[in-house]
């Protein structure tokens, strides 16, 4: 039981994560082209600048995301291996 709720909390603040990474980058993203819309391009190096920016973090953003997401499933593919047996020498 306390093993469930273990998992459970785990994968709760995995998801709460992952989620806010991707909410944080898309409406950085979006907040970008409602101003180009808005205000059109009036610096268009200024903008190239600042699309590039966001664009990196948007990727910055994933993988962190991806990378936590594959070492939590390294770490509980090393905590469900048996233990390794000890061998014994053979009689001489």
């Amino acid at each position: 039981m306390v093993l469930n709720d273990k998992v459970k909390s785990e994968r709760q603040r995995l998801y709460f994560d992952l989620i806010c990474g991707v909410i944080c980058s898309t409406s950085a993203l979006a907040g970008i082209m409602y101003v180009t819309i808005m205000f059109k391009i009036t610096n268009v190096g200024g903008w190239l600048t600042g699309l590039t920016f966001w664009i990196f973090y948007l990727i910055l953003s994933i993988s962190c995301i991806v990378m936590g997401i594959y070492s939590k499933w390294k770490e509980k593919q090393f905590d469900e291996r048996k233990p390794r047996k000890d061998l014994k020498p053979p009689i001489v």
